[in-house]
């Protein structure tokens, strides 16, 4: 218990854009485990290629990634939802569609295991949507 005092503390007295990119990395990493879930089910259980498990995996994640980002990496923004929701969704979009082009092409093209694709493609991204929503879509 300690421990995740000690670290809640630390996380309080980060610099504000220090603190806001970690806040959002934390976020990430329950939409990104959100999508791996559902990816890895479709594939493993539904027999769905991954590219069909990646397109649908990835707009669960970035549901779950929005709710948690809103609330905690860009509180500031809870007034202008509606806003923020639109401009989160046209980033989104534009995710999915490297997200799922660069699947298949890792996947199908290039016969690269898919969960090591995934990965790659995921902290590519990262850097992507951190920067578009920090600097358009959760703008104050």
């Amino acid at each position: 218990m300690l421990r995740v005092t000690r670290t809640v503390s630390m996380m309080h007295s980060l610099p504000p854009n220090l603190k806001r990119i970690t806040h959002f990395a934390f976020a990430s990493l329950f939409g990104t485990a959100a999508h791996y879930a559902v990816l890895i089910t479709l594939v493993e259980w539904a027999h769905r290629t991954p590219t069909e498990g990646t397109a649908v995996g990835f707009v669960v994640g970035a549901l779950v990634n929005y709710l948690l980002a809103r609330r905690w990496a860009f509180p500031e923004t809870q007034s202008r939802h509606r806003e923020a929701l639109i401009k989160f969704l046209l980033v989104a979009a534009s995710g999915w569609g490297l997200n799922t082009g660069l699947i298949f092409l890792a996947t199908a093209v290039a016969h690269f295991p898919y969960l090591a694709a995934q990965v790659a493609v995921t902290a590519t991204l990262f850097f992507w949507h951190y920067a578009a929503n920090r600097l358009w879509t959760f703008r104050r």
